[in-house]
């Protein structure tokens, strides 16, 4: 009993040492410089100010990740806050993962290895400078899986109410986390209760009736607030979710100049997760319960999905990048199922101290934590502070790139959007980045020739200090001029307005 209690109160340490590790890491890459990281990076601190002045956002979205930041913002401000925020609720993803794998093996050393793969992953450190909703929302999720497992084991009230709760929170957090954990769960949950002899007479329509009454509630709330949880558009991804084209590494995206692969974790993850597979088959290391035994495959399942070599991974924005850069959750639960497998050999407190070992591993092993990081350039951050007093009052401010677009709303407290067809004509202005321009185009021509022209009313205003086109705010009617005087053969590529 001693000797437990020892045990007990070395992997506690173990598991606040590890977060505490895990934050300082995220938080080391979160301020190499003062300006947010990512595409995103100012969507954040936009709404986070929002919320902290007015009591709400400034754009729909799942709430609860904002909700978890903005004690920090308030204490500090709302890019600190955002980053504080994203380095600790990203490595608590090792406390949930710890428990799933402690939970599914019976050995609490694989909890630990768990743990600490989904703590130091080069996808897990991703998702904390890019995607901040996406990684405490999975942090949030994985809380929901185990808080399932907790009340699989004994079905009490209080447990049971927590469960629930977790999974509510995680659909107020992130949708895609909230459709892996109703997709690992449901089926879980019905196979436990089939297990248990409960899926049969009166119960059997009980379950029956939750069931369609959960999803009517998921569509009445996707078709009322789409931007906030689930709805019709984003289970329609799914239908772009493969394409023809291989790739065997499994990156998480590909394009012409970009290739991430997170130090392979999607491939590996899936190599795991076929030799846990395996080993359930053949039913070494089981699960005890059915509905755990079900979790399990339900995870192995993601892990395999990510590393099919089909996956479109083409598009920033697509189903499979935000899918290949959660290859940590499978890798964790996987690499936990596996570990055990041979240290069953081992008896007694041997079999601890040989996963601890495979842990501190884990944490030692070198991982890429700067790929696909976007960090802001300083020049061009001082171009878009400057439109703060260029924008005329009144207007919107049409961007066709995200990352500048929440920039100018940081800066400018300017109203923005990526496309003008919503915004009448006198009430719209143009704000172009060279990328967009595109350096010795027709269109920089035309924008050098129009600061020229004396009939041009509002010629173009360049903003940026290193690049006379680098950041330029244009006038509706001088937007008409420029694509008016292009070339007819390359006019329609600008006109089409496109974003990124």
């Amino acid at each position: 009993m001693q000797r437990d209690r020892i045990w007990s109160a070395a992997f506690a340490v173990a598991l606040v040492a590890l977060v505490a590790w895990s934050t300082w890491l995220h938080w080391q890459s979160l301020t190499v410089t003062p300006f947010p990281l990512g595409v995103d990076g100012y969507f954040y601190p936009v709404q986070l100010r929002a919320l902290l002045e007015d009591g709400g956002l400034q754009y729909p979205a799942s709430p609860l990740t904002f909700w978890w930041l903005a004690p920090f913002a308030a204490a500090t401000d709302p890019i600190t806050g955002t980053k504080l925020g994203a380095a600790l609720g990203c490595a608590l993803v090792a406390l949930p993962a710890y428990g799933i794998g402690t939970h599914l093996t019976k050995l609490r050393g694989a909890g630990l290895v768990a743990a600490a793969v989904a703590a130091t992953a080069s996808t897990s450190a991703y998702l904390a400078s890019e995607f901040v909703k996406q990684g405490i929302g999975l942090t949030v999720a994985l809380t929901a899986i185990w808080l399932v497992l907790r009340a699989f084991m004994t079905p009490s009230r209080p447990r049971i109410l927590a469960a629930l709760a977790a999974i509510v929170a995680t659909s107020l957090a992130h949708k895609l986390a909230a459709a892996i954990v109703l997709a690992i769960v449901v089926p879980a949950a019905l196979e436990e209760l089939r297990a248990r002899g409960e899926l049969r007479g009166r119960r059997l329509l009980y379950v029956l009736l939750a069931a369609v009454t959960v999803i009517l509630l998921v569509l009445v709330l996707g078709a009322i607030a789409p931007n906030r949880f689930l709805s019709g558009s984003d289970l329609s991804l799914v239908g772009t979710l493969f394409s023809s084209t291989a790739h065997w590494d499994a990156p998480a995206l590909v394009m012409p100049r970009t290739r991430l692969t997170f130090d392979h974790e999607a491939l590996i993850a899936g190599g795991i997760c076929v030799v846990a597979a395996v080993l359930l088959a053949l039913r070494i290391g089981e699960p005890p319960r059915a509905g755990a035994k079900a979790v399990a495959w339900g995870l192995i399942v993601l892990g395999i999905l990510l590393a099919l070599p089909w996956l479109a991974v083409d598009d920033p924005q697509g189903l499979g990048f935000r899918l290949r850069v959660t290859a940590f959750v499978p890798l964790a639960i996987g690499a936990a199922l596996v570990a055990a497998a041979p240290v069953r050999l081992l008896e007694g407190w041997r079999r601890d101290a040989a996963l601890i070992v495979l842990a501190l591993v884990v944490t030692r092993a070198p991982h890429t934590r700067t790929q696909g990081r976007v960090i802001p350039h300083p020049a061009m951050v001082a171009a878009v502070m400057a439109t703060a007093t260029k924008i005329p009052a009144g207007t919107t401010v049409i961007v066709p790139e995200r990352h500048i677009l929440f920039m100018t709303a940081w800066y400018a407290h300017a109203p923005v959007r990526l496309r003008p067809d919503t915004i009448p004509y006198g009430r719209r202005v143009r704000l172009l980045p060279l990328a967009f321009i595109g350096m010795g185009s027709p269109l920089e021509r035309m924008i050098d020739a129009a600061r020229l022209d004396p009939h041009v009313a509002e010629p173009p205003l360049g903003l940026h200090p290193r690049h006379r086109n680098g950041l330029v705010l244009v006038a509706e009617p001088t937007w008409d001029w420029l694509l008016a005087t292009l070339p007819a053969e390359v006019r329609g590529y600008w006109a089409k307005w496109r974003t990124i």
